[in-house]
């Protein structure tokens, strides 16, 4: 059964909905009844189809737009526990108040860019890692958000599954995804609760800055191991402590040092973080089964303690983000500034 199983034949399973009192051009119950996505579509309902997918495109543009609801399996909006569900409040605030700062695939977001080299930045301590997977591996992606990584896994051929409980932010997903092509799923579901997939069932889990603000990230560690084969990878970013010290700011090392006693932040119904330092993340990836071939310390530029080193106006010149990745390299096998990090980059197995 495609709905326990994972990806399927077709590679996505969506329902939509018609919004009241908005006529859209598509056959939907006046009721506001669900309809199968593919029932909307008489050709094929393959994602890898460049006209299915066309199809899916200009339908995320529908609901960007007002004129449709979309809704993702299992069908079953998730409940988040607090405070991790504040992320998802103040998440879905930023996105109504700034829906184009928020849609960061997009170009015309102010933040495309700089989270274009952000991923850019992440994917570069990755790539002898990523080499060992094998052709057309399957990818979960956990908190994929608007699928800023699960677009580069479908790039690079795997067959990608985005688990994510923002609805939203699903939507937008499925735009940027039917526009790169390729065979993917997507699920509204929570990281600590991946209940669809079988046991050991992906060569790759990624969960890239998102278990430092579940409420209880252990839980998880531990699902992402349950999905992963025995010998997969898991790749997962997640805050320093770093992260508390004021942004926009010159700080000194000794501010950062001070920094490292920091565990947690929390803003009521707007964020929650659980900092990781280097030995924490070891330890909840050891605790949940994991074996850590390495920890890297990252975004000391960007969005990093050295952020005024950055010219952000100049990100897109490959010729110069090529300069900060060697920087960033050098500051995380770095003795004086590696604990410096914004965020820590962890690469597990499982045994």
């Amino acid at each position: 059964m495609a709905l326990l199983s994972g990806l399927d034949e077709t590679g996505l399973t969506l329902r939509v909905r018609g919004r009241p009192g908005i006529q859209a051009a598509l056959p939907l119950p006046a009721d506001g009844s669900p309809v199968d996505v593919r029932t909307l579509w008489s050709g094929s309902t393959s994602t890898r189809d460049p006209a299915y997918c066309a199809f899916l495109s200009d339908l995320a543009a529908a609901a960007k737009a007002g004129q449709v609801t979309l809704e993702f399996p299992p069908f079953v909006t998730p409940v988040l526990e607090e405070p991790g569900a504040w992320n998802l409040i103040g998440d879905a605030a930023f996105a109504v108040e700034y829906p184009d700062a928020w849609d960061t695939l997009s170009e015309s977001s102010p933040n495309h860019a700089l989270k274009r080299f952000e991923r850019r930045l992440y994917l570069s301590h990755l790539t002898s890692w990523l080499e060992s997977l094998p052709n057309g591996a399957d990818v979960l992606d956990v908190g994929g958000g608007i699928g800023r990584f699960s677009q580069e896994w479908l790039r690079r051929g795997y067959r990608t599954s985005l688990a994510e409980p923002n609805g939203g932010a699903l939507a937008l997903a499925l735009g940027h995804l039917a526009r790169q092509g390729g065979a993917f799923s997507l699920w509204q579901l929570a990281a600590e609760s991946l209940t669809p997939f079988a046991d050991e069932r992906f060569h790759l889990v990624s969960a890239m800055e998102v278990l430092c603000y579940l409420s209880e990230p252990q839980r998880g560690f531990v699902e992402a191991a349950r999905v992963l084969r025995h010998g997969g990878l898991f790749v997962a970013s997640v805050e320093s402590p770093v992260g508390s010290l004021e942004p926009g700011v010159k700080h000194s090392l000794d501010d950062i040092t001070a920094a490292q006693s920091v565990t947690e932040q929390a803003r009521e119904g707007d964020l929650w973080v659980r900092y990781f330092t280097a030995e924490r993340l070891r330890a909840a990836c050891e605790s949940a089964g994991l074996v850590v071939e390495t920890i890297i310390g990252t975004h000391y530029l960007t969005d990093g303690p050295l952020h005024h080193a950055v010219d952000v106006d100049r990100l897109g010149d490959v010729e110069y983000e090529d300069g900060l990745i060697g920087v960033e390299h050098v500051l995380a096998g770095s003795t004086r500034w590696a604990s410096a990090a914004r965020a820590w980059l962890v690469v597990a197995r499982k045994p």
